[in-house]
């Protein structure tokens, strides 16, 4: 998909298209992205990366998929930061 636009992308291409289609609620295509950058691009993700699925994860109230992706995020050592933090708690607390 970024290729096909003629850019070589890198982690900030793809932290950008990811965080676009959560906050359009198409997480599943996010989802995809996110594992054609890492299996098929070799490109690693970073806290960004993890903190925009999660972020839009919480907003479809994909409680267990945004753990399960928190969980990947500590076992690949990206530790969270204050943003995934606060993501996290927000996202309870409205639930």
């Amino acid at each position: 998909m970024v290729s096909e636009r003629g850019c070589k992308p890198n982690v900030t291409t793809y932290n950008t298209i990811i965080d676009s289609l959560c906050k359009d609620q198409m997480v599943d295509d996010a989802l995809k992205l996110f594992n054609e950058m890492i299996f098929h691009k070799g490109i690693l993700p970073d806290v960004v990366t993890y903190s925009s699925l999660i972020h839009g994860l919480c907003n479809l109230s994909r409680w267990d998929d945004a753990v399960k992706m928190l969980r990947e995020m500590e076992n690949e050592r990206i530790p969270p930061d204050v943003i995934t933090y606060t993501i996290l708690v927000d996202a309870l607390c409205k639930e």
